[in-house]
């Protein structure tokens, strides 16, 4: 009983530290910690490496980063859409205890909007400055 006791109580501390250390959306109740500064990738401007593991699995909804030199890129794919005409929104990069939060949106073409009927693959990588903190993505 004593055992089943402190297994109990281990497990009610690392549901606490997680919803202490974790990410949640603004709008979901929590606040976002410091904002941080990034930039969006052009294609071109990719590392290699990583623009081959993004390519590999593009045809599904992934989440990725990766670090080079002092850089770290994260990436968000929301795998294949019936147009063209979509585009990614970044909510925000932030802080969070000790996570490092990338949140973003999928926005579909307008109404009015004219647009290719080929299968499209939207995906987004920033850039933002290397860091030990674990990435969690809000999609």
């Amino acid at each position: 009983m004593h055992r089943k006791r402190i297994v109990v109580t281990l497990f009610l501390f690392l549901a606490f530290f997680c919803v202490l250390t974790g990410c949640e959306a603004p709008e979901e109740g929590g606040e976002r910690g410091k904002d941080w500064d990034y930039t969006v990738v052009p294609t071109a401007d990719i590392p290699q490496e990583f623009l081959k593991e993004i390519d590999s699995k593009k045809l599904n909804a992934f989440q990725m980063s990766y670090q080079e030199a002092e850089y770290l890129y994260i990436a968000v794919g929301y795998g294949e859409q019936s147009s063209g005409g979509f585009n990614i929104k970044v909510v925000g990069l932030y802080e969070k205890g000790t996570t490092l939060c990338f949140e973003t949106s999928l926005n579909g073409p307008g109404e009015d909007q004219v647009v290719s009927e080929k299968a499209s693959y939207p995906y987004i990588v920033v850039k933002t400055h290397k860091s030990d903190k674990e990435v969690k993505f809000l999609t």
